[in-house]
């Protein structure tokens, strides 16, 4: 007897990814703030990191909140309200003159609305997509986001270039009032409510050891497109986007066009990889030169591509379907922790041991992860 596969392509999940293009559009224009950061206020390392801190540090304390009522309240309120705090968040950054407190509030509402808009999109993902596709429907929410990571930064370096900063900040808030108008259409029914039991799961070794895979790619990635932008203007490269346009092809070419393969494989085994050359290219990066940001990109992208949509699944299989908003906001959180640590723990770091050296710090952490995805006992 032919087992007839379920459709994965259906109305509801094709507006959903485009609701996701236009809010991760809106966010992808701030991938550049280090360059801002640098070039318009003359930041430091320092400066840099504790101000991109404040979003993963807002993401961080979000979760306990939003892992709660995530699987009880309707999910389209909760992604409307992310969209319309990135806009106030984007609108914000107009209005503002020399670097002052305010940039860290506007910075910690865009990390709050981009960690509640991908955990509830991703709970959403879950619900809508088929068990046996699970690791495909999140790979390609994953790329409606990652899409936007090469061409939110290639639309606003040169309009930056042009016009200043404040074009790119009103285009972010543009993105995010498409999004916050275009969540309306899901048309969501209300949801019954449930308790919230997720926690007990968290003290799991099985999870524990996938939280700790996050923690440390969050270290990795953080660590990268946080210094790597400051890094390559002293080495006197004028053009920094090429990092993010390599990261995103391969990313956007291992979701979409072989996103299914996500789910034929053990996942175990392809974490194991995807975390093996995470690790080895965060080292590389130490050695950057000129020339070296669209390859570099390329297998960052490789290795994100793959790894976090397979964790993301990793965390799902053998989970309650009412815990599933529950854990896969804590996975998100995990990952904003490391940010956490990378852009402020590492960002003081660097004027001792150079942007160079946190690099190499960074890359070991991430190859601890091998050693829990090869004891993970399957769920």
């Amino acid at each position: 007897m032919q087992i007839v596969q379920e459709p994965l392509v259906r109305p509801r999940f094709v507006l959903l990814l485009s609701v996701q293009f236009l809010f991760g559009l809106g966010f992808s224009s701030f991938l550049l703030l280090p360059k801002y950061l640098t070039e318009v206020h003359a930041a430091d390392a320092t400066l840099i990191g504790r101000v991109m801190a404040a979003g993963p540090i807002s993401a961080v304390l979000a979760i306990p909140v939003l892992a709660p009522c995530i699987d009880r309240v309707r999910r389209q309120y909760l992604l409307s309200a992310s969209a319309l705090v990135m806009l106030a968040a984007s609108f914000g950054f107009t209005l503002l003159g020399p670097l002052e407190p305010m940039v860290y509030v506007l910075r910690a509402l865009q990390g709050a609305a981009f960690t509640t808009f991908m955990s509830t999109g991703a709970t959403l993902v879950a619900e809508l997509a088929p068990p046996s596709r699970l690791g495909q429907a999140l790979g390609l929410l994953g790329a409606a986001n990652l899409a936007t990571n090469a061409i939110g930064p290639g639309l606003a370096e040169p309009l930056a270039d042009a016009w200043g900063w404040r074009p790119v900040f009103l285009l972010s808030a543009g993105c995010s009032c498409l999004a916050a108008l275009g969540v309306w259409a899901l048309a969501e029914p209300a949801r019954a409510p449930r308790l919230p039991v997720a926690h007990a799961r968290l003290f799991e070794p099985r999870s524990l050891a996938l939280l700790y895979v996050s923690v440390v790619t969050g270290i990795a990635f953080g660590t990268v497109v946080t210094f790597y932008q400051p890094l390559a203007l002293q080495l006197g490269m004028d053009k920094v986007g090429g990092l993010f346009i390599g990261y995103t092809l391969t990313a956007l070419g291992v979701r979409v066009l072989f996103g299914a393969w996500l789910d034929r494989f053990r996942r175990q085994r392809l974490a194991l990889s995807a975390a093996t050359l995470y690790g080895l290219v965060v080292i590389a990066t130490a050695g950057l030169q000129p020339g070296w940001l669209f390859p570099l990109g390329l297998l960052l992208g490789l290795a994100h591509g793959t790894l976090y949509p397979v964790l993301s699944a990793l965390v799902l299989d053998g989970a309650d379907f009412d815990l599933r908003g529950a854990l896969l906001t804590y996975i998100g959180g995990s990952f904003n922790i490391g940010m956490v640590v990378s852009t402020l723990g590492f960002g003081a770091l660097a004027v001792y041991i150079g942007y160079r050296g946190v690099f190499v710090l960074a890359g070991l952490l991430a190859l601890t992860s091998v050693v829990c995805l090869a004891r993970l006992r399957e769920a």
